[in-house]
């Protein structure tokens, strides 16, 4: 598992481009605001838009409907956790600061190191498919259930329509719909990737905007972790938040991974994804929708460092 950790250490490394970008006060104070609107607007849709595209067919999404469900399901075991916890361990901090830490417990990086890790595994590329197509469910709870618990905002029928236009969700929309519309006519992804205009165009999106998503994520991470104070990293609520991310979740799912009837594939990846660390996503929220910044920095930081030993171990556990 040495190779997890490099891979882990390697975000470490982009997240530490944006803390010595805040500490020599290299970028205005805004920067990181517009850079988070840049990488919620474009980067990250373009990724999601592609990747879908560039990987399934109508069919393949119908006969692997069991991906998405499954990471919804480790999202509302997140959220059950977490809504328990804000009424106990942080229920006296302030509505934001409570926020951040039901949504902490709620989402964590569902795609981009999954991705990586099961890129390093005997999965290979049929892992890293298995994990795009899951991101259909966790995005989709992202931006209903994460975005509602990260704000406060009730969700209600008439504010549906808004938050299908939130590009994510728009990107994943138009991902299928195009699946829909080409279906009827025998055109399928690998027809798309076939067709050189086509194919060179959805590389560019994969390639260079959404392959922007990840260094943008983790240097907006590391702009604001530069302005943290080594005190804002240890205290009380965030070694709970902590521990319930990186402990106390993963256990509960990976005891349900053990006992459901899922091929050894799919028990892998959800294994995977439920033992990440907080999203990213995280502090680019808090940016653009208002948020408890330093609380969010902090969690990042200190659920990827202990990801570095809790991820070898609860992979190596699910294996046995």
């Amino acid at each position: 598992m040495i190779e997890i950790a490099i891979q882990i250490l390697g975000i470490f490394a982009m997240i530490g481009v944006g803390v010595v970008a805040t500490r020599r006060q290299w970028f205005a104070e805004d920067f990181s605001t517009q850079l988070s609107k840049l990488l919620l607007q474009v980067f990250y849709p373009s990724l999601l838009y592609s990747a879908i595209l560039r990987n399934y067919t109508l069919a393949k999404i119908a006969e692997n409907w069991l991906l998405p469900a499954g990471a919804v399901g480790i999202m509302v075991v997140g959220w059950a956790v977490g809504w328990v916890a804000k009424r106990t361990i942080a229920r006296h901090f302030r509505a934001p600061t409570r926020r951040a830490f039901h949504f902490t417990c709620t989402m964590n990086n569902y795609s981009f190191l999954p991705i990586m890790i099961i890129a390093g595994t005997a999965l290979g590329e049929q892992g890293v498919a298995m994990v795009a197509l899951t991101t259909i469910g966790s995005d989709t709870m992202m931006w209903t259930l994460g975005f509602r618990t990260f704000t406060g905002q009730k969700l209600k029928l008439r504010t549906l329509p808004s938050l299908l236009l939130r590009p994510p969700i728009a990107a994943l929309a138009a991902a299928v719909l195009t699946l829909a519309v080409l279906h009827p006519f025998g055109v399928d992804s690998a027809d798309l990737m076939a067709c050189l205009p086509t194919r060179v165009a959805l590389e560019t999106l994969y390639k260079y905007l959404g392959g922007a998503t990840i260094p943008a994520s983790a240097i907006v991470c590391g702009m604001r972790l530069g302005q943290l104070k080594l005190s804002g990293l240890f205290t009380p609520l965030q070694i709970a938040v902590t521990l319930l991310r990186m402990v106390v979740i993963p256990a509960i799912i990976l005891v349900l991974l053990s006992v459901l009837p899922l091929e050894p594939a799919e028990r892998m990846v959800f294994g995977v994804i439920a033992l990440m660390p907080g999203a990213m996503v995280g502090v680019s929220m808090a940016e653009v929708y208002g948020g408890d910044i330093p609380f969010v920095s902090a969690m990042i930081l200190n659920t990827h460092a202990l990801c570095i030993l809790t991820v070898p171990i609860g992979l190596w556990l699910l294996g046995c």
